[in-house]
């Protein structure tokens, strides 16, 4: 390449260079000066079940394509499955009354909903639901009810998919970590672990009670 030709690329370049940084500038702090690919920037947002001009049904939401592989099955439903319950106290009333288990109390769930609460459950409530699991016992929570204690006792199974679902006090969400059925299947393990709280604490408070009044009687019970 010559002289001149060299002084001519630059030139141009430089002219190029200029013109685009002149045009694209502006004093206006909200204008975006000139955009070359504008829809790129700002494309047309479509609402979801809208109508869209670009299809000859005016649909938006389109089917999936043959041969798609699902993501989710039956037995495994994704953590954003619909909810009709809001996040509010008025919501988590509700569905104390109007939710249902609809997982059997099978051994197989009873087994699922067990190691699910190994995973999630257990360093907070304790491996019997007595509230006493390693964090609280390190100082880390404090204040972890008992599943047979006087707060939990009667609670609805409802009101647990709803605390499981968004959290409540101290216990986080657990909506994007336990799917649908594992929702379901840990409570039918919490209720395990409170019948078998409350059938305990119903025959320490029997033998207690059986032992006051052999001590106010005067009478001695010998176990052979």
């Amino acid at each position: 390449m010559t002289k001149n030709a060299r002084l001519l690329f630059v030139t141009l370049t430089s002219a190029v260079v200029g013109t685009m940084l002149v045009t694209s500038c502006s004093n206006n702090p909200l204008s975006p000066g000139v955009e070359y690919a504008p829809d790129m920037y700002r494309g047309p947002a479509l609402e979801a079940y809208g109508i869209s001009p670009i299809y000859g049904d005016s649909m938006a939401s389109r089917k999936p394509v043959e041969g798609t592989i699902p993501r989710f099955n039956d037995e495994t439903l994704p953590f954003y499955e619909p909810y009709a319950y809001p996040n509010t106290n008025e919501g988590y009333e509700a569905a104390g009354l109007g939710l249902t288990n609809p997982i059997p109390a099978t051994p197989e769930n009873l087994e699922k909903g067990k190691k699910v609460y190994t995973n999630f459950c257990v360093h907070c409530h304790g491996d019997i639901g007595d509230g006493n699991g390693i964090l609280v016992q390190r100082d880390k929570f404090a204040g972890v009810p008992s599943y047979f204690g006087a707060t939990l006792k009667d609670l609805p199974v409802g009101k647990m998919y709803h605390t499981i679902y968004y959290g409540k006090n101290m216990m986080g969400s657990h909506a994007s970590q336990i799917n649908y059925n594992e929702r379901w299947q840990v409570i039918r393990w919490v209720e395990k672990l409170r019948a078998d709280g409350l059938g305990s604490t119903a025959q320490a408070d029997t033998s207690a009670a059986a032992t006051a009044s052999a001590a106010t009687t005067g009478n001695i019970t010998v176990k052979k």
